[in-house]
């Protein structure tokens, strides 16, 4: 009888840190200033202060993403209290969110440093990256506003073949040029002559599925961060739900 009630007491015990492993959330967006820094940790039922006009984004250890914009007084509800965590989406998310910017020696996302693409597919052309792309389909280039009427120029930089496109005002996207052909690990210049900065494209073929931690794990793996932590937002968004 006392056997199994140290057992019992083992198995309630392990139970007990399964759920407070599960409600958990982890922070996606920059809220350093405000107390919450990206990759930080945040428990169930932990008091939250967000001020008017900030967002804080998390996604919880189910995967499921949750956005509480400010002004906001209050404590954190997941919803997930009593689910199982997946240990594989925690890694996952510190991997993308501490891990991988500890090794990075460039310029970061921060927060409201620049606005940014609303897709993960997207390449942007507002700084250099590394970007994957899905094989065998040509990704839409996207870049900020102000948006005047251009001529956008890209090179691959290993053989000089070069393509042009006209990039109408006010449209966010226009499609890679069929005249300069991907390739995996090749590099591209990208010229707007009303651009700031000229960026260097890494260009990576990597299959592209539909949002999810695991799906922004792979992108950063590959060496796509900018593309994993916009995978993540969206993930974060309101009404939306990956895992």
């Amino acid at each position: 009888m006392q056997r199994f009630g140290i057992a019992a007491t083992i198995f309630l015990v392990a139970l007990g840190a399964a759920t407070a492993a599960a409600a958990q959330a982890v922070v996606v967006s920059d809220g350093a200033d405000i107390g919450f820094a990206r990759g930080s940790t945040i428990e169930e039922g932990a008091t939250l202060k967000v001020p008017a006009g900030r967002t804080l984004e998390l996604i919880d250890a189910s995967g499921k993403g949750q956005t509480i914009r400010g002004p906001f007084e209050g404590k954190l509800s997941t919803g997930t209290a009593s689910k199982a965590p997946d240990p594989s989406i925690l890694r996952a998310l510190h991997f993308i969110l501490i891990d991988q910017r500890q090794k990075e020696t460039g310029t970061v996302r921060a927060a409201g440093e620049k606005p940014q693409p609303p897709d993960a597919r997207l390449v942007d052309l507002s700084d250099s990256a590394t970007f994957c792309v899905a094989p065998g389909q040509l990704p839409q280039l996207w870049r900020p506003a102000p948006r005047p009427h251009a001529t956008l120029t890209l090179m691959r930089l290993s053989n000089g073949t070069r393509g042009d496109v006209e990039w109408p005002a006010n449209q966010p996207t226009v499609a890679w040029p069929a005249s300069v052909p991907l390739a995996d690990g090749e590099t591209y210049q990208a010229l707007l002559p009303s651009a700031l900065v000229r960026p260097r494209l890494v260009i990576k073929l990597v299959p592209i599925d539909a949002p999810s931690v695991a799906e922004a794990q792979k992108l950063a793996e590959a060496g796509c961060r900018e593309q994993a932590l916009t995978m993540l937002e969206a993930i974060a968004a309101p009404g939306s739900d990956g895992h």
